[in-house]
């Protein structure tokens, strides 16, 4: 059976790995770019300390009933399957490739939480992170965009 904890520590990882992942890339742009690699950064730091949190206050109140593992056990291989395969591979030197693997982890991650919340602990504060990972897959497709406008085709 999987428990709250397990899944919160999925989220825990996707939250770090993507930390990572747009510090290498805030490493390697300049101008506006890097400044929202390290706002994007920072926020998924923000997001790790937060399912901390989470996880530390449900063990305290030991909510660690089993849960359905035909309901939510898919959660977990959706992460290792969809998520992590893209956001813990090397940052491509490609720029738009690199954006197109921070837009898809986005998505794929907002479904994650918004299957997630529906278990856990905190939901408005789960909530929450979901419209900030909604905020995050905006703010790189505009990126595309503009990408695309300047022609780097």
């Amino acid at each position: 059976m999987v428990n709250i904890e397990e899944l919160l520590g999925v989220a825990l990882k996707i939250e770090g790995s993507g930390y990572q992942f747009y510090t290498a890339l805030a490493s390697r742009a300049s101008g506006k770019n890097k400044d929202l690699f390290k706002s994007l950064a920072e926020q998924e730091r923000e997001h790790m300390k937060i399912f901390e949190k989470i996880v530390a206050q449900s063990k305290e109140k030991s909510e660690t009933q089993p849960l359905n593992e035909e309901a939510v056990g898919y959660l977990r291989i959706f992460a290792e399957t969809s998520i992590f395969p893209e956001i813990e591979q090397e940052v491509p030197d490609d720029f738009k490739q690199a954006l197109q693997i921070a837009l898809d982890v986005e998505k794929d991650s907002v479904v994650f939480y918004e299957e997630l919340v529906k278990y856990a602990p905190q939901k408005e504060t789960i909530q929450k992170i979901i419209d900030e990972e909604k905020k995050h897959f905006k703010d790189i497709l505009k990126m595309i965009e503009t990408y695309d406008k300047t022609s780097h085709k």
